[in-house]
């Protein structure tokens, strides 16, 4: 009788062995694309799904300006990845072209999707159908200068909660404290003015980006009255001089230096002044509307969803769900000091010690996001409806003439 030799037997156990263990000789490999500048977030959320799951993520940082290219692409050859992370402003974009697979019936299934900010519901949503969900957000909110406001005799725990407010505080401080300025902004960066100073038009009412060539352009309440306001922020110096030019460089640094007031930022501005700045008194505020009880915020950041096309949706769609759990949201993001999707867990224990951060995650529940095709020919291109909006608005002085153009541009490229 022939004998099998030890190598063969011990074959044979490998096998049986293999057999015998759930799920082991059907383990998948998940592929995910997330952009460069959310990558970061993106692989906490990969990594604790990796740790509890025999199916793996394997993530790919896509370069930013590449993104859109590289997905209309891939659709096109069906080579898809099986998840893509991606800058939420382009999902209405990314819908319309049918780039993605349709999860309505699965998340509507689903309760913490109902908890969701109701920002990444609204622009996953095309002709009724959901597409996406919220994923790594990042949200716009008033950074200011405690030191700066007690200096200028002004409450460092009382931020302003009218836009009128605001430009009697830029004012004050400007007045009262010598070299300092009340406010800043970028006036050469569209979308930094639609991150910072477009929710004040919107939380007074506006509506700002239209969908259609006859929808409501740069229309309602808080539209004129904020570029007014910065119009004679600009002339009574109160705004330093080299924000006219600045296209989003110092976006961020020139609250740095210490000498300005307020101005328009984001969630990052937290960690990045405790590191960069650890004595830097800070505080956070929402960016306020016209009457005090108005604020808002842009919900920025990166919506998650499915090509059309992939692989392994299903166990795609598993990860999506998976991430709007209670251990995804307060492990992989809040206990790294990154914002939840999920509003109710904007006052978690990883943010008690630093209620900056919950002050922060809770204007991701009050913000929105405009819901545009060809967002960015509308806000982000150098010669942009919004960007030459503000600039003859706030450096020229025309507010009205500046509305209209705006207006009627925004009109021609949405009927587009």
């Amino acid at each position: 009788m022939h004998m099998p030799s030890l190598r063969q037997a011990v074959f044979a156990a490998t096998l049986t062995s293999v057999a015998l263990v759930p799920g082991a000789a059907f383990a998948e490999t998940l592929s995910i694309w997330a952009r460069a500048s959310s990558s970061n977030a993106a692989q906490h959320m990969v990594d604790l799904w990796n740790a509890s799951h025999d199916d793996k993520v394997e993530l790919t940082t896509i370069p930013d300006n590449q993104m859109v290219t590289k997905l209309a692409t891939s659709v096109q050859s069906g080579d898809v990845p099986d998840l893509i992370s991606f800058d939420l402003i382009f999902m209405p974009d990314f819908m319309k072209a049918g780039f993605l697979t349709d999860l309505t019936d699965e998340l509507a299934a689903d309760p913490n999707q109902a908890k969701v900010a109701q920002a990444f519901r609204d622009l996953a949503s095309y002709e009724g159908r959901l597409y996406g969900t919220g994923f790594t957000p990042d949200v716009s909110i008033l950074l200011y200068n405690k030191d700066v406001f007690a200096k200028a005799g002004l409450d460092p725990e009382s931020p302003p909660r009218t836009i009128g407010q605001l430009q009697e505080y830029a004012t004050t401080i400007k007045e009262k404290v010598p070299d300092a300025y009340g406010y800043y902004f970028s006036g050469s960066c569209g979308g930094c003015n639609i991150f910072t100073q477009a929710p004040m038009m919107w939380a007074s009412g506006a509506t700002l980006l239209p969908t259609s060539g006859e929808a409501p352009a740069m229309e309602g309440p808080g539209v004129a009255e904020v570029l007014t306001m910065l119009k004679e922020m600009w002339e009574g110096g109160i705004i330093p001089e080299s924000a006219e030019a600045d296209t989003g460089a110092n976006f961020f640094s020139a609250f740095e230096a210490g000498n300005i007031g307020m101005v328009g930022s984001g969630g990052f501005a937290i960690s990045a002044l405790k590191a960069n700045h650890p004595d830097m008194n800070f505080g956070i505020a929402p960016l306020p509307g016209l009457n005090e009880g108005q604020a808002s915020s842009f919900v920025g950041g990166d919506v998650i969803a499915i090509p059309k096309g992939a692989k392994n949706a299903d166990l795609a769609l598993q990860f999506i769900q998976w991430q709007l759990t209670d251990e995804a949201q307060l492990e992989g993001l809040a206990k790294n000091l990154i914002l939840p999707s999920r509003t109710d867990l904007a006052d978690n224990k990883y943010f008690q010690a630093e209620p900056r951060y919950i002050v922060t995650a809770e204007a991701v529940g009050i913000g929105q996001t405009p819901y545009a095709f060809h967002f960015n020919d509308m806000v982000n291109a150098d010669q942009s409806p919004w960007l030459t909006m503000i600039q003859t608005a706030v450096f020229d002085g025309d507010v009205e003439g500046a509305i209209e153009e705006a207006r009627r541009a925004m009109q021609d490229i949405a009927a587009d």
